[in-house]
């Protein structure tokens, strides 16, 4: 029998109050297993990802297939049409299709009725643009007021702006007439004359670009009436604070604000200008002459009362590049006055 210290027992005793209990730790299988694999989608599921991406794209391409196809039967082949028959001599009532070069282009330089045809195109583009330009920022300053009906005010003002420009061209053609025009009956009362306003080629021009104003001058307006909205009231009372007249602070704040507006606007309208047909074609058929024939115009002249396609072709694709040059041109001024701001 071995002795047994009295002491041993309580040491003993101690020692085994003193050891920590063994903590009890889950790690779940997965983690323990594959750690931080777990967060990466599985084979499976790549799959049907892709697949549904797959999925989406077909469907874009389905739905945008269609409009493509349309662009391209209306806009790009006649295009290209027009750039191939610029180079012949096409004419159904010749009868010839000949390859010309650029005959038709050399013929395009010496034609007076181009020259005349350009030249009315920049005076009618450049008098009717300023006239809307300022009569719209006029009549967008009357809009922006407080006055009773004021919505009213700008539906109406939107009405000749929703017609249909022939509509408004024949309307003018009846107003400018020489012996039951409105407008002759208005001067007669006054002065006892009555202008020849689609005979005489000063006074045609006037009426063409005067018609095209009223039709369009609304939609300048409802553009600049945005414009005018989004401008802070504060920086307008706080010049009135400081003793600025209402020119002085419409000079100094509203104009600079709203001259990327404007250059904007300018820009579209003036390349809707070049490109107008329908006012000269129900007004002034041209006339006097080939005194009031846009550009536009005179290519209609040349394709379908002339039927000489090669030649009209080649007006149309110089009518082309006119508004390209005068597009990026007018985008670089639009892009330097936004970069102000």
């Amino acid at each position: 029998m071995t002795p047994v210290s009295p002491s041993g027992g309580v040491h003993q005793r101690v020692r085994s109050a003193q050891r920590p209990e063994a903590s009890t730790v889950i790690v779940p299988q997965a983690a323990a297993t594959h750690g931080p694999r777990e967060s990466r989608p599985s084979a499976r599921a790549r799959l049907n990802a892709s697949k549904a991406t797959r999925k989406r794209w077909l469907l874009a391409y389905a739905l945008v297939t269609p409009v493509l196809v349309w662009r391209l039967a209306t806009a790009v082949y006649p295009f290209f049409e027009t750039v191939r028959l610029s180079f012949r001599d096409n004419s159904p009532i010749r009868r010839t299709d000949d390859f010309v070069g650029l005959a038709n282009y050399r013929m395009m330089l010496d034609d007076p009725d181009v020259h005349a045809a350009i030249s009315f195109t920049i005076f009618f583009t450049v008098v009717s643009v300023s006239l809307q330009v300022v009569l719209g920022l006029g009549l967008a300053e009357l809009l922006n007021r407080e006055f009773r009906f004021r919505g009213l005010a700008r539906a109406i003002n939107l009405l000749p702006w929703a017609m249909s420009g022939i509509v408004v061209a024949t309307a003018a053609k009846w107003i400018f007439d020489q012996n039951y025009g409105l407008v002759n009956d208005l001067i007669w009362r006054v002065s006892g004359e009555r202008p020849l306003w689609l005979t005489n080629v000063l006074l045609a021009r006037l009426a063409v670009v005067f018609t095209d104003v009223w039709k369009n001058t609304a939609f300048m307006a409802i553009i600049f009436l945005g414009g005018l909205q989004g401008i802070p009231r504060e920086l307008h009372d706080a010049a009135t604070i400081d003793g600025a007249s209402r020119f002085r602070a419409y000079w100094s704040i509203t104009f600079p604000l709203m001259l990327p507006l404007i250059a904007s606007l300018a820009l579209f309208a003036a390349i809707y200008r070049i490109l107008s047909f329908e006012v000269v074609y129900a007004l002034t058929s041209g006339g006097p002459g080939t005194a009031t024939a846009l550009l536009s115009y005179l290519v209609y002249l040349k394709a379908f009362r002339g039927v000489d396609f090669g030649y009209a072709s080649a007006l149309a694709i110089g009518l082309f590049l006119i508004v390209l040059v005068v597009g990026l041109i007018g985008f670089a001024i639009v892009r330097r006055a936004w970069s102000r701001i």
